[in-house]
């Protein structure tokens, strides 16, 4: 019926409805204070105490003979707290050797914790806001957890740096972080520097799961399966890595892989999830596993994975998810902290800019330093290439400040990318990572939502149009979006019309196609645009055959047979992905489609003239002339060249060949790449 609350470290308030009259006393197993009134506001009391009031105790008011619970309150999430606490420079989890095992665990507010070692139980040391332990021995794949008391309960918690998880989730598990398959520690990472790259986006398990997808049964929805050389539909087609490789991107993006919730580690099939509900964030998800009940397994086969892309001299960027927890009132940090991880708004409620219950607090000393150290740990040890960021706008810029400094001392090519996107999250708007704060942080960057729009219409509503499928519609932006000059700069911009979220590219043209027998050829135009602007390309996997996902716009648990990618379509339209290989092939060769500095971009990419609503764009590179029309109408265009001399077709989606000099037709929705070689 009441509780106090440690709001700092000489105040408590009282929720008083019966307004209790004094003497107050706040009092623990050894100790006793005086409170004095310092305010009321209708039945909160609020009191000061002479003495500082230690954390890691539990305390009561006594009142009318009455004893009152008291928790955790503001005290938590004030500066002094963070400024006493914060421990900027100390290892977390469980540190393995043959020799033995440290465990260290952050909670300056616990009364006591015991580490559960498969079935013995160890009181822990408390010093400064750590928990720490010592046990002697090889502890190789024990299993663990931690007992904590606080806030007048007891709670048995996970450890948030776990690096093995047993099936499930339900315990950590000791593992050598180092662990790895022949050959890793020694093979070389590729040089990628984030203005040559091309991004794919792969769900693990969307990339396997077809019948047709030549994966053998076994592997399919795992990691492995990824790496599987030679297989091929069943007349014969390429698919899975030989089919990325033989792309020409640069990185593959993996959707979240770390643990999450809502797919269970052995029966994976029984339900669907992309992985933006995380649980723990230092293991890998069991469901991606041959071997889910086998911790050590899941590190060697992502390490086999990136070992397997680096030979290919491919990149690999992980989707990570630190702006929420699926719940956060049984996440690990609530138990270990109660109200210090997450954001509060002034009259306590929890905020939610992420729209799922809660927002982590990363501006946090010991939040921000969860975040640095998984990143570190991924980067370290498993020499990924870079991270995408999950509702970025989520997090504050200090912390991604020091991201980027972290991982650019490691990798200096490391590529950073993030959604950028105000949300409604309570902090100040000048703290959140979003577009109009890119300039505080240069080498990171953003998903350009800009650029999205224009294309294909507004992202939130089906019906809505752009340049491309609304015949010419936005044609004033057009040719500084072709140049990276649309608020990001050039330098920052990820360049985007389909990802994971919302409707695929074809699913969205189809429905707002006046005449379906254009969407294919809207579809390439779109995709060439986004190959050949200044700026990063990102694609959706499947995006170069038309992925369809049958109408629907959000996918993250529905079926394998919605999100799976469809190898037959691969097969279907083997002609049109030639095409994007091409376009892509053309921007790794010409340096002209990958500029950084504006003032060349402004000299060396021109506009030129066109008949009403198509875009002529003319390109110098080193020794090449280029010329690139898109035409956004259902009508034949006639262009007259403004250079002399030849040009050679280098690409185009009407499978248009050959050359052209003086004037040429542009056919519907036709986008066209010429070439002539200066000297």
């Amino acid at each position: 019926m009441f509780t106090g609350y440690i709001d700092s470290f000489n105040t408590i308030s009282l929720d008083d409805k019966n307004q209790l009259n004094g003497p107050f006393m706040l009092v623990s197993e050894d100790t006793r204070l005086s409170l004095s009134p310092v305010e009321s506001e209708q039945s909160i009391k609020t009191f000061s105490t002479s003495q500082s009031i230690r954390l890691n105790t539990h305390w009561w008011i006594e009142a009318e003979s009455m004893k009152i619970p008291v928790k955790l309150g503001k005290v938590v999430r004030t500066q002094d707290f963070d400024e006493q606490f914060s421990k900027n420079h100390e290892e977390y989890g469980a540190i393995y050797s043959r020799q033995s095992t440290r465990f260290t665990v952050w909670s300056p507010v616990a009364k006591r914790i015991r580490l559960h070692l498969n079935d013995r139980l160890y009181d822990m040391s408390y010093r400064e806001g750590d928990w720490t332990i010592e046990i002697d021995g090889d502890w190789h794949l024990a299993h663990y957890c931690y007992e904590v008391e606080v806030n007048h309960e007891i709670f048995q918690v996970v450890d948030p740096y776990a690096k093995g998880l047993t099936l499930n989730s339900t315990r950590g598990v000791v593992v050598d972080p180092a662990a790895a398959p022949e050959g890793f520690t020694s093979h070389t990472r590729p040089v990628l520097p984030p203005a040559d790259s091309i991004i794919y986006e792969v769900h693990v398990r969307d990339f396997s799961m077809h019948p047709n997808s030549g994966i053998p049964e076994y592997l399919k929805g795992k990691f492995a399966a990824l790496t599987v050389e030679d297989s091929s539909t069943k007349r014969g087609y390429s698919t899975g890595f030989d089919y990325i490789r033989s792309l020409g991107i640069t990185h593959v993006e993996l959707l979240p892989i770390n643990d999450f919730a809502k797919v269970d580690d052995v029966n994976f099939k029984s339900s669907y999830n992309w992985g933006y509900d995380p649980l723990y964030f230092q293991t890998l998800d069991g469901s991606f596993s041959v071997d889910p009940a086998a911790p050590e397994c899941r590190i060697h086969e992502l390490k086999h994975l990136v070992k397997a892309y680096h030979e290919a001299g491919l990149g690999i960027i992980l989707d990570v998810v630190f702006n929420h927890v699926f719940d956060q009132p049984s996440s690990s940090f609530e138990q270990l902290v109660p109200g210090y991880f997450f954001r509060y708004y002034d009259d306590l409620s929890l905020s939610n800019g992420t729209g799922v219950g809660n927002d982590f607090a990363s501006e946090r000393q010991m939040a921000r330093k969860f975040i640095l150290d998984t990143l570190k740990y991924y980067n370290e040890n498993f020499q990924v290439d870079g991270f995408r960021f999950d509702l970025m706008g989520a997090i504050d810029v200090e912390t991604m400040t020091q991201v980027n400094q972290l991982l650019t001392a490691i990798n200096p090519n490391v590529l950073l990318l993030g959604e950028g996107w105000h949300l409604n999250t309570a902090i100040p708007d000048v703290m959140k990572t979003t577009h109009d704060q890119a300039y505080r942080i240069p080498h990171l960057h953003f998903f350009n939502d800009y650029f999205r729009d224009t294309l294909k219409g507004n992202n939130f509503d089906i019906a809505d149009t752009g340049f491309i499928n609304g015949r010419g519609r936005y044609r004033e932006r057009m040719f500084k979006l072709f140049q990276g000059d649309y608020g990001l700069p050039v330098s920052q911009t990820i360049n985007y019309t389909e990802v994971h979220d919302n409707h695929t590219l074809y699913d969205r043209l189809s429905y707002t196609a006046k005449n379906s027998d254009f969407v294919m050829k809207q579809h390439q135009m779109i995709t060439i645009f986004t190959l050949l602007s200044q700026g990063i390309p990102f694609l959706h996997a499947g995006q170069e055959f038309y992925r369809t996902k049958y109408g629907h716009g959000n996918t993250y648990n529905l079926s394998d047979f919605i999100n799976r990618i469809d190898w037959n379509r691969r097969i279907k339209y083997n002609e049109d992905i030639e095409i994007i290989k091409q376009a892509i092939s053309l921007r790794k060769q010409y340096e002209i489609f990958r500029l950084t500095d504006p003032l060349a971009i402004k000299t060396r990419i021109i506009e030129v003239s066109t008949p009403s609503l198509v875009l002529g764009v003319l390109l110098f590179d080193y020794h090449d002339e280029f010329l690139i029309y898109f035409n956004p109408t259902a009508l034949n265009q006639t262009i007259e060249l403004p250079r002399q001399g030849v040009f050679i077709i280098e690409l185009s989606n009407s499978h248009s060949t050959g050359s052209v000099q003086s004037s040429f037709n542009l056919s519907p929705f036709e986008c066209i790449v010429l070439r002539k070689t200066i000297y």
